[in-house]
């Protein structure tokens, strides 16, 4: 078995730059059964031969164990401001913390099991209804599970996210982790379209539908994120390949930024408001999730929580830190906080 190297670490992306919790902790990595055909992280990696969707890579427990010890008794280390400051960390961030291989190598358990040991608060993301069969061991006090739900139609995920559990499987699994007592979410990324070009259209592109709503409102989860769908070549690719469909069209014209397809501020806006609404009606919040670097603070005013984009402050008692809150104590080392991957952290 392949041992992930970097299991630990704040991501340099733009995106990071606008992230209240880029603190990651992959349990895997290099690979992810999931496989799916819009994924950005596989988009980065397949072309480097990097990635490996049937034996992804493990971390070692032993390691990940060593960082928070020795921040948390020593404060040494890279990440010991941050581990010290309790930054939740994010469980599944390149790849799934729940994809098959977990069923095997169990070290998702073993970390949880490990932060629970330290009281450390921690925020998972998942396509996978596994999650839920560790309720016994996730604390409600330090634990947020967000639960990536892209289409309410089972036979498209079977398609799109080709080995991650069914959307029913998801939902049915929001259920028990609500039941339970955990605080959940659903993050609706990639957000594609309802209208195969601008939503003028009568026609009508069968991947996500506004029924989605009342389902996930029926599981007991009262937390939506939504991120519209942006993609490199290699997705599109990978799309028609399994699909026949030329998925180009959809962007009307647009060019690539960044290695992908977005689509107009205009098509987000009118969709964004609409899930608003929807979310309102059903007694759901509603936040958007990182869109670019261009129109990020434009859909501020959407946000259930203007200052936290993850709707995460004041849910879970153990979640207490979050990234532009901890970088201000760099501000009179000349930090820019505009941008916290240049601040500097560690030793």
């Amino acid at each position: 078995m392949k041992e992930f190297k970097s299991p630990i670490r704040i991501p340099s992306a733009g995106e990071t730059n606008r992230c209240f919790y880029p603190f990651v902790l992959d349990t895997y990595g290099c690979g992810c059964s999931n496989n799916c055909l819009y994924c950005y992280a596989r988009s980065a990696l397949d072309f480097r031969k990097l990635w490996d969707e049937k034996e992804p890579s493990v971390s070692s427990s032993v390691h990940i164990r060593t960082v928070f010890e020795n921040a948390l008794t020593k404060n040494t280390g890279e990440f010991a401001e941050l581990i010290n400051a309790r930054m939740p960390v994010r469980l599944g961030g390149m790849t799934d913390c729940f994809s098959d291989i977990e069923k095997s190598q169990k070290r998702t358990y073993e970390i949880i099991q490990m932060l629970n040991e330290f009281n450390y608060p921690y925020l998972i993301l998942t396509k996978n209804s596994l999650v839920a069969d560790y309720i016994p061991i996730l604390n409600p006090q330090n634990c947020i599970v967000q639960v990536t739900i892209t289409t309410p139609f089972d036979d498209v995920s079977r398609i799109y996210e080709p080995n991650a559990s069914l959307s029913s499987e998801r939902l049915q699994a929001l259920r028990r982790l609500n039941d339970a007592g955990i605080h959940t979410a659903v993050r609706i990324n990639p957000f594609f379209p309802v209208y195969e070009i601008d939503r003028t259209l009568s026609s009508r592109f069968r991947y996500f539908d506004w029924q989605l709503f009342p389902m996930i409102r029926d599981s007991g989860t009262r937390s939506v994120i939504a991120g519209f769908a942006r993609l490199s070549a290699w997705n599109l690719r990978w799309i028609r390949k399994a699909t026949g469909l030329n998925f180009r069209h959809l962007f009307d014209g647009a060019k690539m930024k960044n290695g992908a397809l977005h689509f107009q501020f205009s098509e987000k806006q009118y969709y964004y408001e609409r899930l608003k609404a929807l979310c309102d009606q059903l007694d759901i919040e509603f936040s958007v999730c990182y869109d670019d670097d261009r129109s990020y603070n434009k859909f501020r005013y959407l946000w259930a929580n203007p200052d936290d984009c993850c709707n995460i402050s004041g849910k879970v008692p153990g979640f207490r830190t979050k990234y532009n809150q901890f970088n201000k104590k760099f501000l009179a080392d000349g930090n820019n906080l505009e941008n916290p991957s240049a601040v500097k952290i560690g030793k």
